[in-house]
């Protein structure tokens, strides 16, 4: 595995496998309760640092405008040394949030990952939108996706252009934009984090988060398997 963050559930397993991809800030404390979360919820997890050195920073930049590229090969590495874990069922996740929602969606179309949660990933716009969507929904595993209809990074009209895609695909998809949600509604940032979020328009939602929670397990259970 890539140098990151790990959280393994207690006892044996086997457990499924979630690979993690962080937003723009990095591998952050919330990052790591999240996957903390997880952990305990019964998934072996791993966050793989996509910022690691500066040459891989510039090359997640890269992949992340062009959807292709160096980052999504080593998501793809991250998502098997998990299925080859012998505490791991072999079927595998990918999590991810504003940035790494991008990521995570695109790696979802790729056809590797068993299942998806895109959490207000950041969707293609503009005259590269119609293609952008096309290929990244080429071949979708099924995709779970929660968006807030305050976000200002997010267009909610891109996020129904996403609903419609995934059904066309034939994939289970469970999309929902929660009322008087921001972007970065799941974060539980603190310190100089939280307050940047909070100058920003962005804050923590408990009860849209709390659903997204309970409809993001519900999901995997289903598409991952059997779980502690």
């Amino acid at each position: 595995m890539h140098p990151g963050y790990t959280a393994v559930p207690d006892g044996d397993g086997p457990f499924p496998g979630v690979v993690v991809v962080h937003d723009a800030y990095g591998m952050t404390a919330e990052l790591r309760r999240v996957c903390d979360h997880l952990a305990a919820q019964g998934y072996v997890v791993h966050a793989p640092s996509m910022f690691q050195g500066g040459r891989c920073l510039r090359q997640t930049f890269r992949s992340f405008v062009a959807d292709q590229g160096p980052a999504y090969d080593r998501l793809e590495a991250e998502r098997a040394a998990l299925a080859d874990r012998p505490d791991c069922t072999g079927r595998v996740g990918i999590m991810g949030f504003c940035m790494g929602g991008r990521f995570a969606l695109v790696a979802a179309g790729r056809g590797g990952f068993d299942a998806a949660s895109v959490n207000y990933g950041l969707l293609p716009k503009g005259k590269q939108e119609p293609a952008a969507l096309e290929a990244m929904l080429s071949a979708p595993c099924p995709v779970v996706a929660s968006f807030g209809d305050r976000d200002t990074v997010v267009d909610v009209a891109e996020v129904a252009k996403l609903r419609t895609g995934l059904e066309r695909a034939g994939v289970p998809v469970d999309l929902k934009v929660y009322p008087g949600a921001t972007h970065s509604f799941l974060a539980q940032y603190t310190g100089a984090l939280g307050m940047l979020m909070r100058v920003q328009g962005m804050s923590h939602d408990p009860e849209a988060s709390a659903d997204a929670w309970a409809r993001t397990l519900g999901f995997f259970d289903e598409h991952l398997g059997a779980r502690a």
